[in-house]
Formats: C-alpha cells, sequence, structure tokens
C-alpha cells in the first residue's frame, strides 16, 4: 500500500466520485478546479492506477475508482462521525458530586432525568459519601450533605428541611389501625408497647450524623413505653431499613424525603412527624460555586426541593 495518502485526497475523491465533476467538488470544497485536478493526478501517480477517465464533459470513474471511492466514502462518513462525536465530548464537563447513599437512591436519583434534559453537555458522577468530604483529598466538586450547613473554610447552601417517620408495609397491621379513628390509634399504641412488631434500626449513625432520631427518642416523644423484650433488627443504612420494611420486616423510621408516592407497599403510622434541626446543605469550597455547571446544578436541586 502507498505511503502517505492524506485524508485531504480522500475526502476530495469521495466528492469527486459523487459529483463526476471536478468543478462541481471544487465549489464544495471551495478551493479551484485545478486544485482538484491536481489533488486526484498525485493520488493517481501515487496509486499506480487510474481513477478517472477524463473527457470534456466531466470524468467516469474507472472500476478502481469505483471500489476505492465507495470505501473513500464510507471512511469519512466514520471520520465524520468520530469528529462530532469528539466536539461533543470536549464540550462536555463532569461535575463530581458526593452525596448522603439513601438520599441518592431514593430522592436524588429518580429525578435526575429532568436535569440531564436541562444540562445535555453535564455529565454527572455520583459518589455514594456519608461524612463530609475533604475537598483538599478527595477529587469532589460538590457534597449534598446532611448536617448543620456549619462547615469551616467551606460554603454551605440550604436545601431542604428533614424529619422522621415511622412506616411500615401495609400487611404488618390491620387496616384500622391505619386510620385516623382515636380507638385504632390506641390499638396501635398498645401493639406497640407490647412489642409484637419488631422496630427496624439504622445504628451506624454515619449517613445521619449527628442529627438522627432513635426508637428511644421517638417512643418517649409519642409517649410510649417500649417493652423490655421488644425485638430489634439493626442495618447501617436508611435505605437498608426501607428495604426491609418493604419485606415486611418491622416498623422503619426514616427520613421524610426518602418516601415516594410509587412506593405504595409502605404505609405511614398514624403518628406526627418528628422535625430534625439538621437538614440536607450543598456544601463545596467558595470557588468552586463560581462554576457554571455547579450554578445550574444546585438551582435546579433547589427547584427539586
Amino acid at each position: 500500500m502507498p505511503d502517505h495518502i492524506s485524508l485531504t485526497a480522500i475526502r476530495t475523491l469521495a466528492i469527486v466520485a459523487h459529483e463526476l465533476s471536478f468543478s462541481r467538488a471544487a465549489e464544495q470544497l471551495h478551493i479551484s478546479p485545478s486544485a482538484v485536478s491536481h489533488q486526484m493526478k498525485q493520488l493517481e501517480q501515487q496509486l499506480g492506477y487510474a481513477l478517472f477517465v477524463r473527457h470534456s464533459q466531466g470524468v467516469e470513474l474507472t472500476q478502481a475508482g469505483r471500489e476505492l471511492a465507495r470505501y473513500a466514502r464510507q471512511a469519512m462518513q466514520q471520520v465524520d462521525t468520530g469528529l462530532k462525536k469528539a466536539r461533543q465530548q470536549s464540550q462536555k464537563t463532569t461535575l463530581t458530586l458526593a452525596v448522603t447513599p439513601s438520599l441518592a437512591q431514593s430522592w436524588l436519583i429518580p429525578r435526575l432525568n429532568s436535569f440531564y434534559q436541562i444540562a445535555p453537555d453535564t455529565e454527572l458522577k455520583l459518589l455514594a459519601r456519608d461524612a463530609l468530604t475533604d475537598f483538599n483529598q478527595q477529587d469532589t466538586d460538590l457534597h449534598l450533605h446532611f448536617g448543620d450547613g456549619q462547615a469551616v473554610g467551606l460554603r454551605s447552601e440550604f436545601l431542604m428541611a428533614e424529619s422522621m417517620v415511622a412506616v411500615c408495609h401495609h400487611r404488618l397491621i390491620s387496616p384500622s389501625e391505619d386510620s385516623s379513628n382515636q380507638s385504632d390509634a390506641l390499638s396501635l399504641r398498645q401493639r406497640l408497647e407490647k412489642g409484637e412488631i419488631p422496630l427496624l434500626h439504622y445504628q451506624a449513625g454515619e449517613e445521619d450524623a449527628p442529627g438522627g432520631l432513635s426508637w428511644q427518642d421517638w417512643f418517649s416523644r409519642n409517649n410510649l413505653t417500649m417493652a423490655s423484650d421488644q425485638p430489634h433488627y439493626h442495618f447501617s443504612h436508611l435505605q437498608m431499613v426501607l428495604e426491609a420494611a418493604r419485606c415486611q420486616q418491622g416498623i422503619a423510621l426514616v427520613w421524610e424525603n426518602l418516601l415516594t408516592p410509587a412506593d405504595t407497599a409502605l404505609i405511614r403510622l398514624p403518628f406526627d412527624p418528628i422535625a430534625l434541626k439538621y437538614g440536607h446543605y450543598l456544601v463545596a469550597p467558595e470557588h468552586h460555586w463560581q462554576r457554571d455547571d455547579i450554578k445550574q446544578f444546585s438551582q435546579w436541586l433547589k427547584s427539586q426541593a
């Protein structure tokens, strides 16, 4: 195979083969007909065989010319596609977001399609992380973090408040216990105090540190006494507790923002939500907030809260 066949010559061949005219090909390429003719003569010399039969009304392809032109068109289509994709990729930005694991799974990810629609050039990279990011050591642009919003040397913007609610699978309690009727609620309170329904705990404390609410606190705030033989099942994250509740393993005490209308298997127990003094914040170094992609993402997040 001859060396140094130029991409320009291959592109010119593909156009000449389609137009069967040096003049019309020259118009598309914005060069002179003589320049097109020179490129094709040079290509024929490099190949060692004729590609065209030239006559006064234009040119015709030889059999070898038709074969090479077919591959030239395919090659240029692939090159053009590659250039387009490379250009699109060069225009994309990557935003690395650390986020509390359970909030990511139950609240953030189901909403992301609407962000991708308004920001097609932003590639979002999600990292499940409990503890606040060390931006000096960890390659992260922004952290959606649960806490008090106080972070030394960082800027925090409030996203949304959080409350704790008790939920369970609807089959764990009778239909009447799910109602707001006072006597039915009393029946549920009695079952809770007898320890008839297991309590699902997330015990690691990382995901909601420092603002969690224990079952003991919940019982106390609702004027209930926990049975000494109360069954307890323990998990490290809220999402695991929710899944256990869906599997009818007990009552879960979870963030209210993790619940969705689509989760029809779970019902809320007839007790008021308990507001936490901590909430969800967007946290990053001050200079990160100057980036357009972070501004756009934070504005979108606030519209979802």
